[in-house]
């Protein structure tokens, strides 16, 4: 293991520090997922880099990006999109309820992986020229996968889930990345 936070070694974080460099989200995003609460856990500023730029820029920042560029290149209108509460989604609700917070997060990032996973299988950016109206059919279900996520995000990454569903309802690609790289 690597060294554990202390004085002496002047290596603690200031969790200022990373808010600045990083958002609020980014370090609540952090904190509710990586450590755990019961246990002391080993924070440097090279484990929340890695987990930064995997889960919340190449993770769910390039989600959004790839999803809402295709439905602004592609739609002709924002999708028509079923709007879910918290509720609807019972596993991750009971994973809330038991305050487990790192688990349910690991649910919402499954659910990341899988639209990436249906994005590399159908390709609608290629089959956009030869069955444009599958291909939208495919756009609008990513743009509902968005959608759900932000439902899933709002306890977490409250701004980041306002984010998204204004993405969706306008059916516009973010100006600038939600999670730049580091």
């Amino acid at each position: 293991g690597g060294q554990k936070m202390s004085k002496s070694l002047g290596n603690v974080i200031n969790p200022m520090a990373l808010v600045e460099e990083y958002g609020t989200e980014a370090v609540h995003y952090f904190l509710l997922r990586h450590v755990q609460p019961f246990e002391d856990t080993d924070v440097t500023m090279e484990k929340f880099k890695e987990a930064y730029n995997a889960n919340l820029a190449n993770g769910l920042g390039n989600l959004v990006s790839r999803v809402m560029k295709l439905a602004s290149d592609h739609l002709p209108a924002p999708a028509t999109v079923e709007t879910r509460s918290l509720a609807d989604f019972k596993d991750l609700n009971d994973l809330l309820e038991r305050f487990e917070f790192s688990r349910a997060m690991d649910e919402i990032w499954r659910h990341i992986g899988l639209h990436d996973a249906y994005i590399q299988e159908t390709k609608p950016f290629n089959l956009i020229k030869t069955d444009p109206d599958k291909a939208r059919q495919i756009i609008a279900k990513l743009v509902q996968g968005l959608a759900d996520l932000a439902v899933c995000l709002e306890p977490f990454l409250p701004q980041t889930s306002a984010t998204i569903k204004n993405l969706v309802k306008e059916n516009k690609s973010p100006t600038t990345p939600l999670f730049p790289r580091k």
